[in-house]
């Protein structure tokens, strides 16, 4: 295609599959501009991208933003359908060229750094069981590597800032247990009294409340046909923590003592009164 400007004038490559004659483009000056339409796949209308990952991959290109979600707890894979796109080129002087991106080429594009996290483009609409099991052997493989590394670089100084978030989840993905591979543990509000608590534990340690019933009846802390509102019900006041009281008596005797030193301060330094007199 030859453009109607004649200062800027533009090429298509050939339809053709034969290899490009770099020679040809030198001779075609600098201000010729080539473009590459051909497919580098096939030309079918959908892909379908798997994925064994136990992450969620958010991916930006100029045709669009694309996310390959996470493989769901109990299943073997997570599958994503990639449509084909159009783009356009801008050739400059309010000139663009629009062409068509099929949906291989754009899954082949989006996984050229995830194909060591388990996902792949698959051959038909789902994957195969010998396709998944290719890429579980590719993921392990480089998960192991990673663990190696985080091993190599604790054992230089045990400094957490060595290890990156990658590191973390290779071990994490592989149930690997590492110091360096720690997690901080998440709390939850207690209903009851508001402290802080593990999410899965039955009891409150605070104020004796039972949050889980069916476990707590399992471990014989509760009966197992309390009611919700009973779960929630904090234990009789002289069950409770008494650190809580005892920090509000050392903080009251505290304020009591900062109060009377105020005094004592403020009364040595009153003005004697002028009908004062001194005792002989």
């Amino acid at each position: 295609m030859t453009s109607n400007t004649t200062s800027h004038p533009s090429t298509t490559a050939p339809a053709s599959s034969a290899p490009r004659d770099f020679a040809t483009d030198v001779r075609r000056g600098p201000r010729d501009i080539l473009v590459e339409t051909r497919s580098n796949g096939d030309a079918s209308a959908t892909a379908a991208i798997a994925s064994i990952s136990d992450q969620d991959w958010h991916i930006s290109r100029t045709h669009g933003v694309y996310h390959i979600p996470a493989r769901a707890p109990g299943e073997p894979y997570a599958l994503v359908t990639i449509t084909s796109r159009g783009d356009a080129l801008d050739l400059g002087d309010n000139r663009r060229f629009p062409f068509t991106i099929s949906a291989r080429d754009i899954a082949e594009d989006l996984l050229q750094d995830l194909r060591e996290h388990g996902i792949f483009v698959c051959a038909g609409e789902r994957p195969s069981a010998e396709e998944l099991a290719s890429a579980t052997t590719r993921r392990d493989a480089y998960y192991h590597q990673l663990i190696s590394e985080g091993d190599t670089m604790w054992a230089r100084g045990h400094s957490f800032r060595e290890i990156s978030d990658l590191h973390r989840r290779a071990a994490i993905a592989l149930g690997v247990e590492r110091e360096w591979a720690y997690v901080p543990t998440r709390f939850a509000d207690c209903p009851a009294c508001g402290e802080k608590v593990k999410p899965s534990v039955a009891v409150c340690k605070h104020c004796g409340a039972i949050l889980d019933a069916e476990k707590a009846a399992k471990h014989g802390l509760g009966a197992s046909s309390s009611s919700a509102a009973s779960r929630a019900t904090p234990a009789p006041p002289h069950q409770r923590d008494s650190r809580g009281t005892a920090r509000r008596a050392r903080q009251t005797n505290l304020a009591r003592s900062r109060h009377f030193t105020r005094l004592s301060v403020a009364q040595a330094f009153l003005p004697v009164p002028q009908n004062a007199t001194c005792e002989k």
